[in-house]
């Protein structure tokens, strides 16, 4: 193997593959431009686009046809075979601590283990690696009382260098084989999915643009509706397992579908909401709109909740 100055060597043999292939480039003496040529000369078309991301770590090479690319990449740069494609192998994401007092998952979801036990593949633990700066969510809901899309913007910020995704879960009110379906991402497109049958409980994974440096911010929204008839709903929350700057909650009514009474409530931690200690009546205005609003809310689940009649 040809002699490396020690950061490179050190790069290719401890990694991240960002920072490897970043210096291998600077050590020949190349532009991103001559290298595409050379793995263009070797069969492997790649654009400068792609191969500036790979450079910057704002994306990882995935797949048969980039894992190839990087292949021919380590002869172009006069790196033993498998030194960097090695390196993309690796797990990219460091762990994060978790969030001292925060709350399990099933809690913030109000699910059972056996629920989510139907998410197998899915890191149900990857969220933690986020923190959430602001929620909003925003649900309208049908002249017949039914829950017909709910909208939700996040803002976060990296705990950690190379996340790349958010778990979003989502399920009905009632029973009755409602089908939830994400119908829209932005700034995120959609990765794996998985389904509780009997909870009609709906895990997706959103996979960002690109992989965050640990402190990097980072906006996405998605928007989940249904597959058929939705549900009747009677309520909105979003439950957070660590401490979050700003929560906003919106139900947005029909003309002919308006609720009589409406208010907000609180489950902390681990415990469960009394609906005996209800928070004084939210207004529904003239724009037939209700909201909570929290600031620098702990962990635990928001909500607002309504009544019919």
């Amino acid at each position: 193997m040809e002699a490396f100055p020690a950061e490179v060597a050190a790069a290719v043999r401890e990694g991240p593959f960002e920072v490897a292939f970043d210096l291998a480039i600077r050590h020949r003496g190349l532009s991103l431009e001559a290298l595409q040529r050379r793995m263009a000369g070797r069969g492997a078309q790649v654009s400068l686009a792609t191969l500036s991301y790979w450079r910057r770590g704002r994306r990882h090479p995935e797949g048969h046809r980039s894992l190839h690319a990087v292949g021919v990449a380590e002869g172009c740069l006069g790196l033993p075979e498998e030194t960097l494609t090695r390196l993309v192998a690796r797990p990219r994401v460091r762990t994060a601590e978790p969030w001292p007092g925060g709350v399990s998952l099933a809690s913030a979801l109000g699910s059972e283990p056996t629920e989510l036990a139907a998410c197998d593949g899915i890191d149900l633990d990857g969220n933690s690696r986020l923190a959430l700066a602001s929620v909003r969510q925003r649900a309208v809901l049908g002249p017949d009382r039914t829950e017909r899309s709910v909208r939700t913007e996040l803002v976060v910020t990296s705990r950690a260098d190379g996340v790349d995704r958010w778990v979003s879960f989502f399920r009905p009110q009632t029973g009755g084989g409602h089908r939830p379906v994400l119908r829209a991402a932005h700034c995120c497109r959609p990765g794996r999915v998985r389904r509780d049958a009997a909870s009609e409980l709906l895990a997706c994974e959103l996979r960002f643009d690109y992989p965050l440096r640990a402190g990097e911010t980072y906006v996405f929204d998605f928007e989940f509706g249904y597959e058929g008839t939705p549900p009747e709903t009677s309520y909105l929350q979003f439950g957070v397992r660590a401490p979050a700057r700003q929560i906003v909650l919106q139900a947005c009514f029909d003309p002919a579908a308006v609720p009589v009474r409406c208010y907000r409530y609180h489950r902390p931690r681990d415990g469960a909401a009394d609906p005996a200690a209800r928070e004084p009546e939210l207004p529904v205005g003239p724009s037939l709109t209700s909201h909570i609003a929290v600031m620098d809310a702990r962990p635990g689940v928001y909500g607002m909740v309504w009544e019919w009649d």
